[in-house]
């Protein structure tokens, strides 16, 4: 009896250890837990100032209220902006936006959001300007209000060479003329 009790434990034992062989070799494998990957590694400013200096010629000076720089895409966004353009000779263009990005390698620079530009009596609003290091340009794709005292013109995609002086309306709107006692 004793013999055929460790028989059947023999069996059985033999039985589970088969069963359980089988099982594990029928059951697909667990997925494996996701890597982890970085996130966007970013580093955040309370403020920020820069300067684009090139061949000793300063072409533009930014300030900034805060930022954020982006490691991965190599780029710094930028709001409540403050960004003087110098052009030849004494002119100053000043800008003022919401937000925008520099590219610190490329010194691309693209500011949004209730864009204002000033330079003497004239301002000139728009929704985003860019501007095109190798141009020395801003560029303002969308629509623009040119205003001077006595001049309003609306149109769209301005182009503005800062090194040649000059301003390119691609497509004129509306010209207003304010006249002063009836004279020009």
């Amino acid at each position: 009896m004793k013999a055929r009790l460790g028989l059947l434990f023999g069996l059985l034992a033999v039985g589970g250890l088969l069963t359980a062989g089988l099982w594990r070799y029928f059951t697909p494998a667990p997925v494996p837990a996701p890597v982890e990957t970085k996130g966007e590694e970013k580093s955040r400013m309370e403020s920020l100032s820069l300067t684009d200096i090139d061949k000793g010629v300063k072409r533009w000076k930014l300030s900034a209220s805060r930022a954020e720089y982006s490691k991965n895409r190599d780029e710094i966004t930028i709001h409540d902006i403050a960004v003087e353009f110098y052009g030849s000779g004494q002119e100053v263009v000043y800008i003022q936006a919401e937000s925008g990005t520099v590219n610190p390698k490329g010194r691309d620079l693209t500011l949004r959001g209730d864009v204002r530009l000033t330079q003497g009596g004239l301002t000139i609003r728009t929704q985003q300007v860019r501007y095109l290091p190798r141009e020395q340009a801003l560029a303002a794709p969308e629509e623009v209000i040119l205003e001077s005292p006595r001049i309003r013109v609306s149109g769209k995609g301005l182009y503005i060479d800062l090194k040649g002086k000059r301003l390119i309306l691609k497509e004129h709107r509306l010209t207003t003329v304010k006249l002063e006692k009836g004279l020009l």
